[in-house]
C-alpha cells in the first residue's frame, strides 16, 4: 500500500515527474534497410503543457486543429536531444521526418506520459481497488440448458 503524505503542489509535481526528461531508445527502419535504434530524451509533461502545445502552431482557431498538429504538437513540447535542447528547434520540422520516426517518437512520449491513461488504468485493476465488480461482470452467466 502507498505511503500516505501531505500533499503539496511541489511535492505532487515532484512525485508525478513533472518536468522530469526521461532517456528513451526509439527505432526505425534506416535508409540502408537496417534497424536504426537512437536515445531521446522525453519531458514529463504538466497538464498545462500538454493544453498550450498546440499554441505552438499559432492557429487562430485551435478548435479547427488536426490530429496530425496535435501529435506533432505533443512531439514540438516532450521530446529534447539534450537536457536544454528541443529535438525540433520549431514546429514545422516535426514534418521533415518520416512517418515512421513520428510513430516510433509518439510512442515514446505515450510511454512516459500516459495520455490515455493506460498505466494508471492497468495500476487500477492491479491493485485490486475494482477487482469485486470487474469480476462479477465478467462471471459467466450460469442459466441453465434446455433439456
Amino acid at each position: 500500500m502507498a505511503k500516505k503524505n501531505k500533499l503539496t503542489l511541489a511535492s505532487v509535481r515532484k512525485a508525478a515527474g513533472v518536468g522530469v526528461l526521461v532517456e528513451r531508445t526509439i527505432s526505425f527502419v534506416g535508409n540502408d534497410g537496417e534497424k536504426f535504434e537512437g536515445e531521446i530524451l522525453v519531458k514529463r509533461l504538466s497538464h498545462q503543457e500538454r493544453l498550450e502545445a498546440i499554441d505552438a502552431w499559432g492557429l487562430e482557431d485551435k478548435s479547427k486543429a488536426t490530429v496530425d498538429q496535435y501529435s506533432k504538437a505533443m512531439l514540438f513540447a516532450a521530446v529534447y536531444s539534450s537536457e536544454d535542447e528541443k529535438f525540433f528547434s520549431v514546429i514545422e520540422d516535426t514534418g521533415l521526418v518520416n512517418s515512421e520516426i513520428i510513430a516510433s517518437m509518439s510512442e515514446a512520449v505515450e510511454d512516459v506520459n500516459d495520455f490515455m491513461g493506460k498505466k494508471w488504468i492497468l495500476n487500477q485493476k492491479n491493485s485490486g481497488a475494482s477487482s469485486s465488480s470487474t469480476e462479477s461482470a465478467e462471471e459467466p452467466s450460469k442459466k441453465q440448458k434446455p433439456e
